[in-house]
C-alpha cells in the first residue's frame, strides 16, 4: 500500500512517528552513555553492583580461609603503641613460624629504620651531647632492623606501596599524585607471558607505577614484597585492586597474590593474553580471571570480621592453639581505628584494610570469581535496543492501565537475569537497560517543555541572589543541563596580599573583616568595570577571569590594565589604611592567558561558575613569583602577546616550573611612562639579561651586581647577581637560558 503526500504528512505529525523518533533517540543516547560512561553513570553502576553483591553475600568463607593477625587495641595496650620495636615483630614472626603458618602477608610497610634500636638511640643521644651506657645490651639486640632481617624468609611477604599510572587511559591520566624519584627496587617475581586463544602477549595495558615505597633494602634478600594498595573507585569504595603492576620494568604482585605464591612455593606468574589485553593470571593450580589492565574484582562474602581474627597479643602470649593457624595463610594488619587502616567496602563502611587482602585470597582459594565477560558490550547494546522497542510499544501505544504492570514486569525481568548472571560470576549491569525504560517513559508521559521552563525559572530565582546577572542568563540558556561547560580562551588573574598572616596578628577579627571589605570593594569594582568575572575570594586572595561567560575580545589587555589599576588604587588607599589600621598593604598579581574549562561545577544543591585546567594553576604560580622577583605584577608571554603596545613589559625570566616541561617566559607589566623614566636602568638590565641568556655569566653578573648596588631596593638585580655568581662557580654542562624552579 502506497502512502501519498497527505498520509505521509499525517504520519510525520502523528503520535506513532513521535514514538518511533523518541525510541530511536533514547536508544542512541543510551548507547552513547554506555560507551562514554560519564561519572554519574559510573556512580549508579557502582551502587547497583554493591546492591547485587550484598544480595549474594552469605558470609561463608573457605574452610582453609586466611586468618588475620590483628594489631588491635588489646595488643597495643599490652605491648605499647605502634610502631613496635622490630624485635617484637621478629618475635611475632617466629611464633607464627612455630605454629606452622603457610605464609605471612604483612599489610605494613617497613620503609624507615627503627629509631628505637640501641644503635640509633646512641646516635640520637650523641647528637644531644648525652653520654649513655648501652653496651650491656647483647650485640644481636643492638640493631632491631638487623634482628628482624634475620627472622625473615620467603614465607614472609612485606608490604610495599605503588603509585599507579592508568596506562590504559587514552589521556594517560595518572591515578595518583606526587613526584617520585627513581629509587632502587627489590627483586620482583618471575614473569612468564604467553598468548591466549586470540592474541599475542603484551604488557602495554597492565597498570604501571610511577613510583613506589619499598621496605628497607636489608630486608630484600630474605622476604618477598607485595602491594598493599587498594586503588578504590571514585567514590572511595574498594571494589577491586590491581593484582599486578609494573615498576621500572619489573613485575610486582598484590599482597594477597604474593602471599599465595609464597605458600605454594611459586616464584613465577603466568600471564595469559587475549586480543583485548590480559585475560588471566595463573599461579600453581589457580587460574585467576582479571581485567585487561590486571585489575581484580573482589567478591566480598560479608562485612568486617568475616574472617578469623587473632590478636597479636595472644600470638605472642602463646594463647592461640597452633592447629588454629597451621597450614593457613596469615595476614598481619590492624583493625584499630587509631592506626587509620580502615577502608570502605561495598558491604561495610568501616572495613579493615587487611581484610580486603584476605577477601581477595579467599576468593582465589575458593575459585569464586567475578568478571565482566568480553561479550558484555554486545549484550548491553542488544538489551538497550530491545528495551527501547518494547518500551516504545508499551508506553507509546498501550492504554494507561498497562503502564505500571509493563514497567514493573520489564524491570523485574531485567533485574532477575542480571542477578542470575551475577550468581554465575558474570557482572552485567542492568543500569543502561533500566535507564532506557525510565527515560523513554519520562519522554512519552511527561510534558518535557514544562519541566524545562520550570527549571529555568527556578535557576533564575535562586542564582540571581548569588551571582552576576550575566552568569544567571548563561545558566538559564543551558537547555536544562546546569552542569554544562566549555573550553574557552581566557585571561586568568590571581591576587594576594603580601604578609597578610603577620598583619592579621596585629588586628582583631572585626578589624580584619573591615580591612578586607575596604580592600575587596574597589578591587572587585575594577574587575567588573573591565568586563571581568569575579570567580571567588580565597581568604585574602582574589581570583578573576575574562572572556566568560560573555566574550571579551581584548581580554589579555583588559586583565593587565586591571592589574595596573589595582596597584594604583592600592597606593591611593594606603594613606587612609595607615591612619585607620596602622598598616599598609602590598599585593602581588599574576595574569596568564590560555584555554581552560569554564562552567557550572559542584553538586545539584550548590553550584559555582568557575574554571579548571592547567592554565589556571599556572596563573596562580605566576602570582606566587611576585615576591621572588620583587615586583607587583607577573604576566606570561601569552598574556603579553595579546596586549599590544599600550602596556610596557620588563622581561623577568625564562622558567621551567614544576610539573611543566615547556619553559614559561614571565614579564613585569608597567605603564609606558614608568619605562621611560627608568629607560637607562632597564637598558642595562636587558643587556645583562642578554649576556645571561647566552651563558656569559661573568659579564652578566658584573652588570647585575652594579645594578643591585645602584638600586638596592630591587630584589630582581640581587637575585640575578647571586644566580650568576653560582653559575660561574658551577657552570652547567648545557645551558639553554631556562632556569628550573625547584618548588611550586
Amino acid at each position: 500500500m502506497k502512502m501519498g503526500p497527505p498520509a505521509l504528512l499525517r504520519f510525520l505529525r502523528g503520535r506513532r512517528f513521535t514514538v518511533c523518533v523518541l525510541s530511536f533517540a533514547v536508544a542512541v543516547l543510551m548507547l552513547a552513555l554506555y560507551i562514554s560512561r560519564p561519572p554519574i553513570m559510573r556512580f549508579l553502576e557502582h551502587k547497583i553492583y554493591d546492591t547485587m553483591l550484598r544480595a549474594g553475600a552469605d558470609g561463608q568463607v573457605t574452610p582453609s580461609c586466611p586468618v588475620i593477625i590483628d594489631l588491635d587495641e588489646e595488643a597495643l595496650k599490652a605491648y605499647g603503641q605502634w610502631p613496635w620495636p622490630r624485635f617484637l615483630v621478629a618475635a611475632l614472626f617466629e611464633k607464627l613460624g612455630e605454629m606452622g603458618v603457610a605464609s605471612v602477608g604483612v599489610d605494613i610497610i617497613f620503609s624507615e629504620a627503627d629509631r628505637s634500636s640501641p644503635i640509633r638511640l646512641r646516635e640520637d643521644l650523641k647528637r644531644l651531647d648525652i653520654n649513655a651506657k648501652l653496651d650491656e645490651i647483647p650485640a644481636e639486640f643492638q640493631d632491631y632492623d638487623q634482628l628482624l632481617a634475620s627472622f625473615l624468609h620467603e614465607g614472609i611477604v612485606l608490604g610495599m606501596y605503588a603509585n599507579f599510572i592508568a596506562s590504559a587511559s587514552p589521556s594517560g591520566a595518572v591515578a595518583g599524585d606526587g613526584a617520585f624519584a627513581p629509587l632502587p627496587a627489590p627483586p620482583s617475581i618471575g614473569l612468564i607471558m604467553q598468548g591466549g586463544s586470540d592474541g599475542e602477549p603484551s604488557e602495554t595495558q597492565i597498570i604501571k607505577a610511577r613510583g613506589a615505597t619499598f621496605p628497607l633494602p636489608l630486608f630484600w634478600d630474605a622476604a618477598a614484597v607485595g602491594m598493599v594498595n587498594m586503588n578504590p573507585d571514585e567514590d572511595g569504595v574498594a571494589r577491586g585492586l590491581p593484582l599486578i603492576c609494573f615498576y621500572q620494568g619489573r613485575l610486582y604482585a598484590a599482597l594477597s597474590l604474593r602471599s599465595l605464591m609464597a605458600s605454594l612455593g611459586q616464584r613465577n606468574l603466568f600471564l595469559n593474553f587475549a586480543s583485548g589485553g590480559l585475560e588471566s593470571i595463573k599461579v600453581g593450580k589457580y587460574t585467576i580471571p582479571v581485567g585487561p589492565d590486571g585489575r581484580y574484582t573482589i567478591p566480598y562474602k560479608g562485612g568486617a570480621h568475616t574472617f578469623p581474627y587473632y590478636s597479636a597479643k595472644d600470638i605472642l602470649d602463646d594463647a592461640v592453639p597452633a592447629e588454629k593457624l597451621a597450614g593457613r595463610i596469615a595476614f598481619l594488619g590492624t583493625s584499630a581505628p587509631g592506626l587509620m587502616d580502615i577502608r570502605v567496602s561495598p558491604l561495610d563502611r568501616v572495613y579493615p584494610g587487611v581484610e580486603v587482602h584476605a577477601s581477595v585470597l579467599d576468593s582465589i582459594l575458593a575459585e569464586n570469581f567475578l568478571l565482566t565477560p568480553s561479550w558484555t558490550p554486545g549484550a548491553q547494546a542488544l538489551g538497550i535496543i530491545i528495551c527501547a522497542l518494547i518500551g516504545g510499544l508499551c508506553f507509546g501505544f498501550a492504554k494507561p492501565i498497562v503502564y505500571a504492570p509493563a514497567a514493573g514486569g520489564l524491570t523485574g525481568l531485567i533485574l532477575y537475569f542480571s542477578m542470575y548472571f551475577f550468581r554465575q560470576g558474570l557482572v552485567i549491569s542492568p543500569l543502561y537497560m533500566l535507564a532506557t525504560l525510565a527515560l523513554l517513559g519520562v519522554c512519552l508521559l511527561v510534558l518535557r517543555f514544562w519541566q524545562e521552563e520550570k527549571q529555568k525559572k527556578m535557576l533564575r530565582s535562586a542564582f540571581s541572589r548569588y551571582v552576576a546577572p550575566e552568569v544567571v542568563e548563561r545558566i538559564a540558556g543551558l537547555e536544562g543541563d546546569i552542569f554544562a561547560g566549555e573550553e574557552a580562551p581566557l585571561s586568568i588573574m590571581f591576587t594576594d596580599i603580601r604578609g597578610f598572616t603577620s598583619i592579621s596578628e596585629k588586628l582583631s577579627p572585626r578589624q580584619i573583616v573591615s580591612l578586607l571589605n575596604r580592600y575587596f570593594t574597589p578591587m572587585t569594582a575594577l574587575v567588573r568595570g573591565n568586563l571581568g568575572t569575579l570567580d571567588k575570594f580565597i581568604g585574602d586572595a582574589l581570583m578573576a577571569f575574562w572572556n566568560a561567560p560573555v566574550q571579551v575580545p581584548d581580554h589579555p589587555r583588559r586583565a593587565v590594565l586591571t592589574a595596573l589599576a589595582m596597584q594604583d588604587t592600592l597606593r591611593e588607599m594606603n594613606g587612609s589604611l595607615r591612619e585607620e589600621f596602622g598598616i599598609t598593604l602590598n599585593i602581588g598579581v599574576g595574569v596568564h592567558s590560555g584555554t581552560a574549562y569554564v562552567g557550572n561545577m559542584g553538586s545539584e544543591d550548590l553550584l559555582n561558575y568557575t574554571l579548571i585546567g592547567d592554565n589556571v594553576n599556572l596563573a596562580s604560580r605566576l602570582e606566587g613569583l611576585c615576591p621572588q622577583f620583587g615586583v607587583g605584577i607577573v604576566v606570561s608571554a601569552q598574556t603579553r602577546a595579546g596586549c599590544g603596545d599600550e602596556i610596557a613589559f620588563q622581561p623577568l625570566d625564562l622558567l621551567r616550573v614544576k610539573g611543566k616541561e615547556q619553559p614559561v617566559s614571565v614579564f613585569c607589566a608597567m605603564r609606558p611612562e614608568e619605562w621611560t623614566q627608568r629607560a637607562e636602568e632597564l637598558e642595562e638590565y636587558i643587556s645583562a639579561r642578554d649576556a645571561y641568556a647566552v651563558g656569559n655569566f661573568a659579564s652578566a653578573g658584573r652588570i647585575f651586581g652594579a645594578l643591585a648596588k645602584t638600586y638596592p631596593q630591587s630584589k630582581l638585580y640581587a637575585l640575578y647577581a647571586a644566580r650568576c655568581a653560582a653559575l660561574v662557580h658551577n657552570p652547567p654542562a648545557e645551558w639553554d637560558g631556562v632556569w628550573t624552579l625547584k618548588s611550586k
